[in-house]
Formats: C-alpha cells, structure tokens, sequence
C-alpha cells in the first residue's frame, strides 16, 4: 500500500503536469479547481489499480451494434 506521502507526490506531480501544459490558458481559480479535481481522480482509480491483470488476460473487444443499411 502506498503511503500518504506517495500519495500527496503523485497528486503535485499530475497538477503540475496539467500546470505546464495548459497553465498559461487557466486563471488562479480554475488551477485550483483542476488540483481538486486531481486529487479526487486518486480515489477513482484506486479499485482500479488493485486489479491484477496477468498476461493471459485479453483485451475486451469493442461493442458495435448494427444500425441497419
């Protein structure tokens, strides 16, 4: 497990990936809302990165539903 401080890393380090990428597009209030945003992000992906995928296990294959002619 990962420990707070791992955590308050990874979280400036994604803000400021999106700071210098789009910084000079942004004003202070919506950085602020994006460092939110980042660190909620952290809470989604958690059960995601607790799955363990091997190499056996296929990619899903893409749903299209036939529309007729």
């Amino acid at each position: 497990m990962t420990s707070t401080s791992d955590k308050s890393l990874e979280q400036d380090l994604l803000f400021a990936v999106v700071k210098e990428k789009y910084g000079h597009l942004l004003t202070d209030e919506q950085l602020d809302g994006v460092r939110e945003a980042v660190s909620g992000l952290r809470d989604v992906f958690r059960p995601i990165r607790a799955i363990r995928l091997t190499n056996d296990v296929e990619p899903f294959p893409n749903f299209r539903p036939f529309r007729g002619d």
